[in-house]
């Protein structure tokens, strides 16, 4: 079987505008996709190095989804562009991949959050029009480059980087219980993805050596850039050298379902839904020893820890079968070494921790 794998050049510093300039120099049509708040946090620094360049700035319109990057790729035609620059978070980035691998262009990356590894990833979530999740799309590979400038990151609502520490979790206890299934049926593993099991360990082990410092911490120190680049490169690279079945499982799946509420994504942040989806996780796993462990962590960081964290439980009863239902349908709900019903779904996401 032909193996092919591939990650993402990344730049990281305090301040990456010298870095950036160099690196674009050879690129002189440059389509900008972004959302406005991401482009207010680094105009000040990216306008100067793009003074010379032809620059078009398309907007994301708040959700990545196939009518926006379809609406943006018509706004763009007959426009030369040579290069795609996705500036922002999660979203606006798997927008910008969306379209880069739509039209086939080259795309460089700034995230200005770190709240997901959209930045590293060979993927997009894709959401319909009305927020609730549609699927995931697959590229061929991951952004060129990416240049992660510290202090913006530093600079931004740390809620986001908060929720990046939880997806980046998921990243560990997700790849190791389909690995869990794997060895407990003699299933092949190639070499990228023995490679990606190993480094996925990184995702749980310098986030809970790093989080409590480099995320309390009002500096740009050694814990905080341990957090980013776990964060942003670690869990990316884990994505892209994986086998796709591994990639994701019920944490995820949990966050998915729950997207029916209007109410998760307006309130709550992807990473912090997947944290607590790791806890259901564990518990179906029947692994209590490792969910005492994990929840005496997530206090230290207020991360949720019930359902009624995350829900308003009348809105969460009135549509429980539809959610877990739709829960049951995530598309990486596959592989276990035990059965998931409705009703040890419901046990688990009913588990009282007090």
């Amino acid at each position: 079987m032909f193996e092919n794998f591939s990650f993402t050049s990344y730049y990281v510093d305090k301040v990456i505008w010298k870095t950036l300039e160099v690196e674009l120099k050879d690129y002189n049509n440059i389509l900008i996709i972004t959302g406005n708040k991401s482009f207010e946090a680094v105009k000040e620094n990216i306008l100067p190095i793009l003074e010379n360049k032809n620059i078009i700035i398309e907007n994301y319109l708040g959700e990545c989804c196939y009518e926006h990057s379809s609406t943006i790729i018509k706004n763009i035609i007959g426009k030369q562009v040579d290069l795609i620059l996705g500036i922002g978070g999660g979203k606006a980035i798997d927008t910008a991949k969306l379209v880069a691998n739509q039209i086939n262009k080259t795309i460089f990356i700034i995230p200005t959050i770190a709240s997901t590894c959209a930045g590293t990833s060979a993927l997009s979530v894709v959401y319909n029009q009305d927020k609730t999740f549609k699927e995931i799309a697959f590229f061929k590979a991951p952004p060129e480059k990416i240049f992660i400038d510290l202090e913006t990151i530093k600079n931004s609502p740390s809620r986001y980087t908060w929720a990046g520490i939880g997806d980046t979790l998921a990243k560990y206890y997700e790849v190791k219980i389909k690995h869990e299934y794997c060895l407990a049926n003699n299933k092949k593993i190639n070499f990228p993805t023995q490679m990606a099991i190993e480094l996925s360990h990184n995702c749980k082990n310098i986030i809970i050596k790093n989080s409590e410092e480099g995320y309390y911490s009002h500096e740009i120190n050694e814990a905080f850039k341990n957090v980013v680049l776990t964060i942003i490169v670690t869990t990316g690279m884990v994505s892209n050298f994986i086998d796709d079945f591994l990639n994701g499982a019920i944490a995820h799946s949990v966050f998915y379902g729950l997207t029916i509420l209007p109410r998760i994504e307006k309130e709550h942040l992807h990473g912090e839904v997947v944290a607590y989806g790791i806890l259901v996780q564990l518990l179906l796993e029947n692994n209590l020893e490792e969910y005492k462990r994990l929840t005496e962590f997530y206090k230290k960081l207020k991360f949720p820890i019930n359902l009624t964290d995350v829900v308003i439980l009348e809105e969460f009863l009135e549509k429980e079968n539809d959610i877990l239902e739709e829960i049951l349908r995530g598309p990486d709900l596959i592989d276990f070494n035990f059965n998931i019903n409705k009703n040890n779904l419901k046990e688990a996401l009913f588990y009282k921790n007090n």
